[in-house]
């Protein structure tokens, strides 16, 4: 009888499981872990997920002067010493037989089908590809001894933010991202909203997708502790235990007062109708960190929008394309050779109030009369609110000098 050797499919991170302090970026985190060093050097094995994680020039051990660091990647692929035999694997109760293809590829040649990858665990027949088999390790050589620190960015874990408008409340869920295999311990974490800039290194995977459903959690909001070379920061309460996919935390549930919104802005039209996006209009009653935002009037969503990253007080416009009553009646009049009298009428039909603006940019060199509008250099703009049933008209004069 045979004896095999099971290999399970996850690969165990040495010395990952707890990170004192993390801070949370869109697409990546910052790690800190407390260590206490021996003098000479420190050996310190992050597995071979985390390592295929890690953003190069990112690592830092600070405490101590280092004076080198040899960085050995992981050896080869236990698949190797079976090239062209044969291996069992776990799948639907029962154990069955492949042969190794290729390590390399992970192909296997199963029932006569070429397959990548084994559905289930694979059981060896012997240890003989195991030998000597270790996951990568970076030697940190250093004057020095005694509490030091080490960090670094990673992309296994990040952070995204999603909003909610609905009946004047916006409410906010941070969703904190582990693409790992397994749970990461975070101590004290701090989220930032804002762009912040990695150049990519090559060769360095960036980890699987999350496969695990969202989790919801009843915590206290996220706390606003500060702005940092243009970004945000806000803090998270407490320990988090980060399993493999996505954990929800509340991060912000605050009143806002939304304007319905119809909007033109796009070059002079001589068409006989313009149409409006709509949209919605609000104050930002904090600083607002960047994400995405559903909306729903009543019980009905209508549309989702990107919200930027918007400081206390900035107005923010959430715009979803168009509303099949938005239109403006439009006449032209020629009054002389390139000078056209413009009539533009606005009418809202809706039972509530619409708030307006309209925006034109003319071909250079023009001429331009109009009041009641804010002039700027490429044309005009013009905001104003329409009660239910209410219209108003613009008329401007405009001409283009002759042209040879």
């Amino acid at each position: 009888m045979k004896h095999w050797l099971l290999a399970l499919s996850t690969i165990t991170l040495l010395g990952m499981s707890e990170a004192q302090e993390s801070t949370l970026y869109r697409g990546f985190a910052e790690l800190k872990q407390e260590q206490n060093l021996l003098p000479g050097q420190w050996v310190w094995e992050p597995g071979e997920a985390w390592y295929d994680n890690l953003i190069p020039g990112t690592l830092r051990l600070s405490g101590v002067l280092e004076q080198s660091r040899q960085i050995q990647a992981a050896a080869p692929n236990p698949l190797t010493a079976y090239v062209g035999k044969k291996v069992q694997f776990f799948w639907e109760g029962q154990w069955r037989e492949a042969t190794v293809v290729s390590a390399d590829k992970n192909l296997f040649l199963y029932e006569g089908r070429y397959l990548v990858g084994l559905p289930g665990p694979i059981g060896y027949p012997d240890p003989s590809g195991f030998s000597g088999l270790t996951g990568p390790k970076i030697t940190f050589r250093y004057q020095g001894s005694g509490p030091a620190r080490l960090s670094y960015l990673t992309r296994a874990v990040s952070w995204n933010l999603r909003y909610t408008l609905e009946n004047g409340e916006l409410v906010g869920w941070a969703s904190l991202n582990n693409s790992l295999d397994r749970a990461v311990q975070l101590g004290r974490t701090e989220l930032v909203a804002g762009v912040v800039p990695v150049v990519e290194g090559r060769g360095m995977p960036l980890g699987r997708t999350p496969g695990a459903a969202p989790m919801m959690a009843d915590l206290a909001m996220a706390e606003f502790v500060g702005e940092a070379g243009g970004t945000y920061r806000y803090k998270l309460p407490g320990e988090i235990t980060l399993e493999p996919g996505s954990l929800e935390l509340p991060f912000l549930r605050s009143p806002v007062a939304p304007v319905y919104l119809w909007r033109y802005q796009g070059g002079f039209s001589s068409a006989q109708e313009l149409t409006f996006a709509r949209g919605y209009r609000f104050q930002a009653p904090e600083n607002l960190a960047a994400g995405t935002v559903s909306l729903r009037e009543g019980s009905t969503f209508v549309g989702q929008a990107s919200m930027p990253d918007t400081a206390k007080g900035g107005e923010v416009r959430l715009i979803l394309g168009p509303d099949p009553e938005g239109r403006a009646l439009r006449r032209l009049e020629p009054r002389a050779q390139n000078t056209y009298r413009v009539i533009t009428t606005v009418q809202n039909p809706k039972t509530y109030p619409i708030e307006v603006e309209l925006g034109e940019s003319f071909p250079q060199p023009f001429t331009l009369e109009i009041q009641g509008a804010e002039r700027t250099p490429e044309g005009y703009r013009l905001k104003f609110t329409l009660a239910p049933g209410q219209s108003r008209t613009l008329e401007y004069t405009v001409t283009f000098p002759q042209r040879p």
